[in-house]
């Protein structure tokens, strides 16, 4: 059954559920509303904080469906909380099934660096004209500053290629720099295959992450973790080698297709009795 006609501003408010890791490493699960959806991503707004370029889990709660997506940009706070710009890594998931309009032409801007001034030209997406206009700059990596930066719009020429490399070092032609879309695709890492082992009434399990942060990871299984329920756990985790467990809990835990949980896990300081749920 086909969504609703998109026409532009896309701001239709329809619920969202958001998983990730928060600016602080914390792993965090929110439901809240689109602020836009757009045909490459959303803009949202949350109460949670999220780095540069990191990534979270759409899921629409309606249907089920999921997309990844990661941060592009932080748009001005508004009333409700921190609002960002959320680009789908895959270009073709559509999880609430809105019929766009014909697509246009990218728009070309000419972008410098506001730490050592090397300019390219970037063609942005929908989502990355909507912070751009909001802001007047995009923040993101650059290969020589080795650091996210500030990008705002110039008029001077592109900069030729310097030792060390131009954003990005792996661009051969330093006039048309990659999109973050396009530098996620290239470089993005094996890290989901990574796998935890949690510690829970005398039994071990080893879990699949989806991902691991400082402050704790995701996980999937068969076997259901109520939240609030206290455990230790290894992350990474290596059998047969001396791995070091952490007292933690489980803070959500969702049911998702194939009979299995997706579930966050936080490390925690107090050392409550293992099992314990308030």
């Amino acid at each position: 059954m086909a969504g609703p006609f998109a026409t532009p501003p896309e701001k239709l408010l329809l619920p969202v559920e958001v998983i990730g890791a928060d600016l602080f490493g914390q792993q965090f699960f929110e439901r809240t509303c689109t602020l836009a959806i757009l045909r490459n991503g959303i803009t949202v707004s949350l109460e949670q904080k999220l780095g540069p370029d990191s990534e979270v889990i759409l899921r629409n709660p309606e249907t089920g469906e999921e997309a990844i997506a990661f941060v592009v940009g932080h748009l001005p706070e508004d009333k409700t909380g921190n609002a960002y710009g959320l680009v789908f890594l895959d270009p073709t998931v559509n999880p609430w099934h809105i019929q766009f309009p014909a697509a246009e032409s990218p728009k070309t801007v000419h972008l410098e660096c506001s730490g050592c001034h090397t300019v390219c030209a970037l063609s942005l997406s929908d989502i990355e004209l909507e912070i751009f206009h909001a802001r007047k700059e995009l923040r993101r990596s650059c290969g020589i500053c080795n650091s996210f930066m500030a990008w705002r719009e110039t008029s001077r020429e592109i900069t030729e290629k310097r030792p060390g490399g131009a954003l990005p070092s792996r661009n051969p032609n330093p006039g048309a720099a990659a999109s973050p879309l396009e530098e996620r695709r290239r470089n993005r890492r094996a890290g989901m295959k990574a796998v935890a082992c949690i510690r829970y009434s005398g039994l071990e399990v080893v879990v699949a992450c989806e991902d691991i942060s400082k402050g704790g990871f995701r996980f999937t299984s068969r076997r259901e973790y109520l939240k609030g329920t206290r455990v230790e756990a290894a992350a990474p985790y290596t059998k047969f080698s001396t791995n070091i467990f952490i007292p933690a809990a489980i803070i959500y835990s969702q049911k998702i297709p194939g009979g299995r949980f997706r579930q966050g896990v936080t490390y925690i300081k107090s050392r409550m009795p293992i099992g314990w749920n308030p």
